[in-house]
């Protein structure tokens, strides 16, 4: 179910928005998980399940890990951190890169003349990336004590199901918003809200049908053209796509911003004009904000940052852009995508010119 659905728009939005106005401020994350999971489940079936695996192993872990350092038991705390982080990184691994995998190997025996194995059919759940990577944020943020772990099942289960974000971002690190699930506002604050939040879900969904749906109907003709493309063919492609993915995905990240601030949360933007940028540096800063800060706090500045020599800097930009390119999909041209970026921001790095 799509934001621009005419289910989405004219049924599930408005019923929620309605129950949401009818419930007390205490059951708020309870309604507002609820309908999430229904949200989700309208899609992915029977997949809700490992949803629901994924956000119950996420809320038992950090109260075990809060228990341990309570106690002061350190290493426990940590390990206990490890596993569950493992976990959430295994089943993002196998379910969104199984069959690719098994791909590269079949074509590997292919080539040398043994027979094929069969390619698995692994459905891929919706969100995983984006659900995988709140749990991570969820369990690394009360292990390193920078937030407190929800006690409430419903109010966790509101951080990692709220559908505005559930499919296609923000990604929403769990110390930016755990103050806000705890404290919903006073029923008297919640029409203000939705005055003040339905605006920005406006223009989203503006630029997502006005802009970007046609936008994309010129690319994908430029680029199914039969025979090899003409100059300009080839240029109109590239810049229809290149407006389509920008107000796609932006336009999503305003309906999530938007829909957000209707239920009293804020959420972090997202992109800060990047068709600006100066460098591949600062557009990086500006474009999809929320994972390029993910990647940071939980990778970037685990493996050292910038804190140890010019080498291991390097390596660490390297490595960051290459888990980039993955994450955004399983295919040899997201793995080149990340090394590709990350060959640039390197390069200015290493002699301060922009690029």
């Amino acid at each position: 179910m799509v934001f621009s659905s005419i289910e989405f728009l004219w049924l599930f939005l408005p019923a929620v928005l309605v129950l949401y106005l009818l419930a007390p401020p205490r059951a708020r994350n309870a309604l507002l998980a609820a309908v999430s999971i229904v949200f989700y489940a309208w899609g992915a079936h029977s997949l809700v399940l490992l949803f629901i695996a994924s956000i119950t192993l996420n809320y038992v872990a950090g109260l075990v890990i809060d228990g341990r350092r309570v106690r002061g038991d350190e290493h426990g705390a940590l390990w206990a951190t490890r596993i569950t982080v493992a976990l959430n990184v295994a089943a993002l691994v196998f379910w969104k890169y199984a069959v690719f995998a098994v791909e590269q190997i079949a074509s590997l025996v292919g080539a040398v003349g043994l027979d094929r194995p069969g390619i698995p059919s692994i459905v891929l759940p919706l969100g995983i990336s984006f659900f995988t990577f709140h749990g991570i944020s969820y369990v690394v943020d009360v292990h390193r004590g920078t937030a407190h772990p929800m006690r409430s099942l419903a109010d966790y289960g509101q951080y990692m199901a709220f559908f505005p974000q559930l499919i296609a971002g923000p990604i929403v690190r769990y110390h930016e918003i755990d103050d806000q699930i705890r404290r919903p506002p006073p029923r008297a604050q919640r029409m203000a809200d939705i005055a003040e939040g339905f605006p920005r879900f406006a223009l989203g969904l503006t630029k997502k049908v006005v802009i970007a749906d046609p936008v994309g109907q010129v690319a994908d003709v430029a680029f199914a053209a039969p025979g090899d493309p003409t100059f300009a063919t080839a240029w109109v492609g590239a810049l229809a796509f290149t407006v389509q993915i920008y107000f796609d995905f932006s336009g999503y990240t305003d309906m999530a911003i938007g829909m957000a601030r209707m239920f009293g949360l804020r959420f972090p933007e997202n992109f800060a004009r990047p068709y600006s940028s100066v460098s591949m540096t600062d557009f990086w800063r500006r474009w999809h904000m929320t994972l390029s800060r993910w990647f940071r706090d939980y990778v970037y500045i685990p493996l050292g940052g910038s804190r140890g020599s010019r080498g291991q800097t390097i390596r660490n930009l390297w490595f960051v852009f290459l888990l980039t390119g993955a994450w955004h999909g399983a295919a040899w041209t997201f793995v080149l995508w990340g090394i590709y970026n990350g060959t640039l921001v390197v390069v200015e790095r290493l002699t301060g010119v922009p690029l």
